[in-house]
Order: structure tokens, then C-alpha cells, then sequence
């Protein structure tokens, strides 16, 4: 039986109870399968090891510290809790040199939001009778020396995980090994990456990425208001949204999956609404709004495979008809997309209208 892998978003860890809630969660699908579980740091765990690290901010460290223990104290396990005071002695003894930034120790640092998260899951899966068998990936996940932003050696971290025998293993998100045996990240949403690269190497069926939010959505609930739920994407218009900041995802993550037979499933614990395979769902209008910032500029990436782009270029001028006057659009070649730069301050109103005008209906 092949091993299916899950990733465990830290947007749902963010309490003892959610730490419970998902080790009873992988407790009732591993009677039916092998699992890899690749987990992330509690929600916000991060941002703070980073605000600590670039601004030496100490009241950044110390939330940390003080918002993990809480988790830990709710357990009353004498092992997680000697387990953790180690960690925390280790990582307080990295950061005393924390005023002469280094982007090696930086991601040192940065790596122990999971590590922690890793040994609070193991421990929340063995009160519930399952015995996870960790895995480090500070040592399986061999990366180039991009610190801050590697890339995984596919082929090297392949040899550390020949031998994988139990029917569950658990590993860090985000995290690996350099050439130079350093520990490395793999950049924001690092971890969705790590699960893709594992589930390329040991030739999974299914990938599940565990979030928030019941799947990718077809622009920023934030910015747009009528947002469906994008119900199938292929690996080009994933990596085509993740360069357009779309739901956080590492713009790395499906490089991988790109020739694979891998399904990937994006949703809540249970919940899985998105499907991204190898097999294109074409759709003549758009699936997916995503946005970057380009100095005084907004870009706009309209993506969707399929899609017939001198339609879609001639009703958006329509729809405007003069109204903004500077919009660039590009047709961005033969990728999955169309990019429109337009200067406004009314950016909300200028996408809610087009959203509702260009997404298609079955998408």
C-alpha cells in the first residue's frame, strides 16, 4: 500500500484543542491507510520568530515561548514537557547572538515553530493510541544552500527515504538540510512544498493540504465578494496562481507533481473541495484572480486554462470603457493567464467588477 501524505496547515493549530482535534482526525483515516504527516507551526508561530530575528524584537521571542507552553501545559505530559524545555533552551541559546544577523542562523531560528508544533502532534496522536514514528527534517530533507528560499533536492532527499517500513511517519513542513549539512527553509508555505516533494518521491495517490478554508477560493474573500470555490485546477494553473500569492501557497510547491499522477485535495479536516491533478478542466472564461503589488501598481492575474483570452481582453476594456485609463494588459504568452496592471485607489470596486463579469459559472 503506498503512503497517502497529509499537510497540517498551521491556520488550524492554534490550541491544545486543535492539536486533539487532528490527531483523532488521522487516527480514524489511518485504519485504511499509510500516512506521512507533514505538519506546520501553530498559527502566527513563525511571524514571530521572524519579527524576533530581523527586528531583535525579545517581547516577540517571548510570546513565543509563553503561547507554546500554554499549549503544552494543557497536556500535563512530564516527557512533552521536558521535550520542549529542551527545545527552548536550544533555541534561546542560537538567539543570544541574534543582533549579528546571519541568514543561516535565521533559519535555524525560524525552524523551531516546527519542530515544536512536530512534538506537540506526536504527543497529542500517542495519548490517542497511535504511535507516529517522527522523522527529522533537518536530516531526510536535503535542500540546495538558497537559505531562506531553498529548493529540494529531489533525488538526494529520495535516499533517505528508502527504507520507510511503519504505517505512519510524522515530519516538519518548511525545514531541511543544506549541502553544507546547515538547516535551511523552504519559504513561506514552505510546507505544502515538503509535503508535494514527499509525495512525488514515494509515488503517492493523494495529497491532502489541510487549511482553513474549504478550498481555493476564485479570488481574496477579502477584496472580492461573491468568491466561488474553485473545484478543479491542473498543476500549470496552480503554479500559474501561486505566482499570484493565491492562497499563500510556495510558488515551488507543484513544480514536483508537474509530470505526476499525484491528486492533490485543499481543503478543511474532512472537507476537501479543490482538486488539482494533471488532468486539465478547460474553461473559456477565468478560474482564479490573484494579486501582486508592483510598486504604485496592482497587478492582476486572470487565470484559467483554456480560457479565450481575446474575449476576455476586449470585455474588460468594455467594461470599463475609458473609466481607468491606465490599465496594461498582457497576454502573457502561451501560460495559463492574463496579467492587468491599473493604477486606482478604488482597486476593490475596479475587481469586484470584473470578477463578477469574467468567472466562469462551472469552474
Amino acid at each position: 500500500m503506498k503512503y497517502d501524505v497529509f499537510k497540517i496547515g498551521g491556520s488550524i493549530l492554534t490550541s491544545a484543542k486543535s492539536y486533539i482535534d487532528v490527531a483523532l482526525y488521522i487516527k480514524k483515516i489511518s485504519e485504511k491507510k499509510k500516512l506521512i504527516i507533514v505538519v506546520s507551526a501553530s498559527k502566527g508561530m513563525t511571524d514571530l520568530l521572524i519579527e524576533f530575528y530581523d527586528k531583535n524584537n525579545k517581547n516577540a521571542l517571548n510570546e513565543f515561548i509563553e503561547r507554546y507552553q500554554n499549549i503544552v501545559s494543557y497536556f500535563n505530559i512530564p516527557s512533552l514537557q521536558d521535550d520542549f524545555n529542551k527545545l527552548i533552551n536550544e533555541l534561546l541559546i542560537i538567539s543570544k547572538n541574534a543582533e549579528n544577523y546571519d541568514i543561516k542562523i535565521r533559519d535555524k531560528v525560524l525552524s523551531f515553530g516546527e519542530k515544536i508544533s512536530k512534538l506537540i502532534l506526536y504527543h497529542s496522536l500517542k495519548i490517542n493510541d497511535l504511535n507516529a514514528n517522527p522523522l527529522n527534517a533537518d536530516e531526510i530533507i536535503i535542500t540546495d544552500n538558497r537559505y531562506g528560499d531553498a529548493f529540494i533536492d529531489i533525488s538526494k532527499t529520495m535516499n533517505n527515504l528508502k527504507n520507510l517500513n511503519k504505517d505512519i511517519y510524522l515530519i516538519e513542513g518548511f525545514i531541511g538540510k543544506s549541502y553544507e549539512n546547515n538547516v535551511t527553509t523552504l519559504g513561506r508555505g514552505g510546507s505544502d512544498y515538503t509535503a508535494s516533494a514527499l509525495s512525488y518521491i514515494l509515488k503517492s495517490d493523494n495529497l491532502f493540504l489541510i487549511t482553513d478554508v474549504k478550498g481555493i477560493y476564485s479570488s481574496d474573500p477579502r477584496i472580492v465578494k461573491n468568491v466561488k470555490i474553485v473545484k478543479k485546477l491542473d498543476f500549470e494553473e496552480a503554479i500559474e496562481a501561486s505566482i499570484y500569492n493565491v492562497k499563500g501557497i510556495n510558488y515551488k510547491t507543484f513544480y514536483p507533481l508537474i509530470n505526476s499522477n499525484v491528486n492533490v485535495y485543499i481543503g478543511k479536516l474532512g472537507d476537501f473541495n479543490t482538486l488539482v491533478n494533471n488532468s486539465p478542466n478547460y474553461n473559456e472564461k477565468v478560474k482564479i484572480f490573484g494579486f501582486k503589488n508592483d510598486n504604485e501598481n496592482k497587478t492582476i492575474g486572470l487565470i484559467g486554462k483554456g480560457m479565450n483570452k481575446d474575449f476576455i481582453i476586449k470585455g474588460v476594456y468594455k467594461l470599463f470603457n475609458g473609466n481607468y485609463k491606465d490599465i496594461i494588459i498582457n497576454r502573457n504568452g502561451e501560460r495559463p493567464s492574463i496579467y492587468i496592471k491599473v493604477k486606482t485607489n478604488d482597486i476593490q470596486n475596479f475587481v469586484n467588477s470584473l470578477h463578477d463579469e469574467l468567472i466562469g459559472d462551472n469552474i
